[in-house]
């Protein structure tokens, strides 16, 4: 049986489009904070899920700075503290090149999924524009749900009226792929651009 032709294009965002290294967080904060422990603040926001929740809107940008504050006594500045916290990320540029590619070619719908809070996108689209290029957007923060839940892909296929057999997914963490292949997507676990590119080619006529 011939594949269906790929009509919907839905990209992760974080180490698939945009680089990330959350440790240039805790070191930065550190190297302001006299005292503070770089791995402490980590295994302190991961234990709390801090994380989780600032991604999935259960608690804000400030909420969370004030969680930090209170266990870590930090003197930083709200505003220090949040650009601190943003300042994390960096262009793939291939990937970049292939999605203003894709938008300009307009033979396909092209999404944005991720896992995000405000505070992490707000930068995101500030310093790398083109993602906002990309008009359909499902943000975890707002949706209230996140990777690899099933809701957030059901919210979206409803939302966006999205067929999973003509739609693929580009992931980098291997769980959010087996989520979405369990839905009908298909599916490509990014890892380098070159075998990337070499299944995308095969998947996706452009």
């Amino acid at each position: 049986m011939e594949q269906p032709k790929i009509k919907n294009i839905i990209f992760d965002l974080g180490n698939t489009l945009i680089f990330f290294d959350h440790s240039y967080f805790y070191d930065g904060l550190a190297n302001l904070e006299k005292g503070l422990n770089a791995n402490k603040l980590k295994k302190f926001i991961s234990n709390k899920k801090l994380d989780v929740k600032i991604n999935t809107g259960r608690i804000t940008s400030r909420e969370f700075f004030r969680a930090v504050k209170k266990k870590f006594d930090i003197k930083t500045s709200y505003s220090d503290f949040i650009y601190l916290y943003s300042d994390v990320f960096w262009e793939n540029k291939p990937m970049i090149r292939l999605l203003e590619n894709l938008i300009e070619k307009k033979k396909h719908k092209i999404f944005l999924l991720s896992n995000t809070d405000p505070s992490h996108f707000n930068f995101i689209l500030k310093n790398f524009p083109s993602v906002n290029l990309i008009k359909n957007k499902v943000l975890s923060y707002k949706m209230k749900s996140a990777k690899p839940e099933k809701k957030i892909f059901v919210d979206m296929m409803q939302k966006y009226n999205i067929t999973p057999e003509s739609s693929v997914f580009i992931d980098d963490i291997k769980a959010y792929i087996v989520s979405a292949q369990k839905l009908k997507f298909n599916t490509i676990h990014y890892t380098t651009h070159k075998s990337f590119l070499k299944k995308f080619n095969k998947l996706v006529r452009y």
